[in-house]
């Protein structure tokens, strides 16, 4: 039943997230600093997982994992937080360099491998379960942030829609890699 109250707390999330991109398009300030939480509120399930389960294997794995961990979340705040307010500065409108220049959403790719950690690490079918959960909503967010709502954001996004994968192609990971 914990498994199922952390996956709505999720949820809710994403759903605060989603109201975020709302309140963005429609520029309503006061509801963006109330929604701005959801995005902290989807990394919850993962602070309170520890007290719930633990991991079968040796501390030697732990201290294999942790840093990928660690890599893979600096990488997640650093393309949804960091890396587009420091590139808005630069670029008007629709930030498209950086890891957005082989992926239009580079953040499910590293909030997909903290996943697949984590599930590795824990080895347990409830946080499989709960993970997969997780990985969908976000999967379901950004999936309606690319059709619905960036277009309406940025009048450039349907071409940049044609350039950038949605995940990513080895051929934009080798022409990103190129011009860089």
């Amino acid at each position: 039943m914990i498994f199922i109250k952390l996956f709505i707390l999720g949820c809710i999330g994403y759903f605060l997230s989603g109201l975020y991109d709302v309140a963005i398009l429609y520029d309503k300030s006061l509801l963006k600093r109330l929604t701005f939480i959801g995005f902290f509120i989807t990394a919850l399930p993962y602070l309170i997982l520890p007290s719930l389960v633990t991991s079968p294997f040796p501390l030697y794995i732990l201290l294999i994992l942790l840093p990928l961990l660690l890599i893979f979340t600096g990488l997640l705040i650093y393309s949804v937080f960091i890396e587009i307010r420091l590139g808005a500065e630069k670029h008007d409108g629709l930030y498209q360099k950086g890891t957005y220049g082989f992926s239009r959403h580079p953040g499910f790719l590293w909030y997909t491998t903290i996943n697949c950690i984590v599930t590795i690490y824990f080895w347990d079918i409830r946080v499989l379960l709960l993970c997969v959960g997780l990985t969908f909503c976000n999967l379901c967010l950004i999936t309606i942030e690319d059709c619905v709502f960036f277009p309406k954001m940025f009048p450039e996004y349907s071409a940049y829609r044609k350039t950038t994968p949605f995940l990513f192609s080895f051929h934009s990971l080798f022409y990103w890699r190129n011009t860089r």
